[in-house]
């Protein structure tokens, strides 16, 4: 299923975007106001149940604009992971880049960004970006992202001591988790995937072959989906299944793709196709 954004061009899905953050803030603004003042009032009126039920009020209104806006910041970044489009989602980050002075939200554009670099391919670019942003919290899910990302890239670029560096930070952080919490799970998976994705498919056991298809099927967006299915038909090529790697690759094709991803695809779309026709 396609983002909210799916007919829009860049500059269309940022004014939708940057409309929504706006009025979720306008709409917590007042809610917080309403409750301070009914905190307010029962202090003048010695009516302290008034004046607590004012305050849950006030951090319950804090706790439910962060959810909403993390939500609304998920929408957005579907132009990515579920559109696959990287020229649109580019695009509308770099117009928020040049509209915004929060340093909070600059660092989440260049995170953004760095993303796009990634599955355009452009390396030495995203590891630039990320040099420039900076995430508090042993715990952040932002810094979590950084140091996936992080992972990646120094694997694409040969220092697998530096990747190796990063899969230890995400380790940590998943032992940060409460035991059973969904962040703890996901952290888990994203472990298990960046460990599987830095191993030959051909060393792979069907354990390995099994989470692979389970993250194929359950990823709950359509690039993540789109790697899974691709490291899966790598595990068919090494194990001598050519055809069904070239009907998946095939398939694949008519799917929104990131050029990455894209360029894999081709890639092991050739060695199967050959593989296939000397079988």
């Amino acid at each position: 299923m396609g983002s909210v954004f799916a007919d829009m061009t860049a500059e269309e899905a940022l004014r939708r975007h940057r409309r929504a953050v706006l009025s979720l803030r306008v709409q917590h603004i007042l809610m917080v106001l309403v409750f301070g003042a009914m905190a307010l009032i029962s202090i003048k009126g010695g009516a302290v149940w008034l004046y607590a039920l004012g305050l849950a009020g006030i951090i319950a209104t804090f706790l439910l604009f962060f959810y909403r806006l993390a939500r609304v910041q998920a929408q957005f970044q579907d132009i990515l992971w579920q559109d696959a489009d990287v020229a649109k989602y580019r695009a509308a980050l770099e117009g928020y880049l040049g509209q915004t002075n929060r340093r909070s939200t600059q660092n989440m554009l260049k995170l953004e960004l760095a993303f796009c670099d990634y599955f355009d391919g452009l390396d030495d670019a995203a590891l630039a970006r990320l040099s420039q942003v900076t995430f508090k919290g042993r715990r952040s899910a932002q810094l979590l992202r950084v140091l996936d990302l992080q992972a990646l890239l120094y694997d694409a670029c040969g220092d697998l001591v530096r990747r190796d560096e990063a899969l230890g930070a995400i380790r940590k952080m998943a032992a940060r988790y409460r035991a059973g919490s969904k962040m703890a799970r996901a952290t888990g998976d994203l472990v298990r995937d960046l460990e599987l994705r830095f191993m030959p498919p051909a060393q792979w056991d069907e354990a390995d072959a099994r989470f692979m298809r389970e993250q194929a099927d359950t990823a709950p967006k359509h690039v993540n989906r789109v790697a899974a299915r691709l490291r899966l038909d790598a595990y068919d090529l090494a194990r001598g299944r050519a055809e069904e790697a070239v009907r998946d690759l095939t398939a694949l094709g008519a799917e929104p793709n990131v050029p990455r991803y894209e360029a894999l695809r081709m890639r092991l779309l050739r060695k199967a196709e050959q593989r296939a026709s000397v079988g």
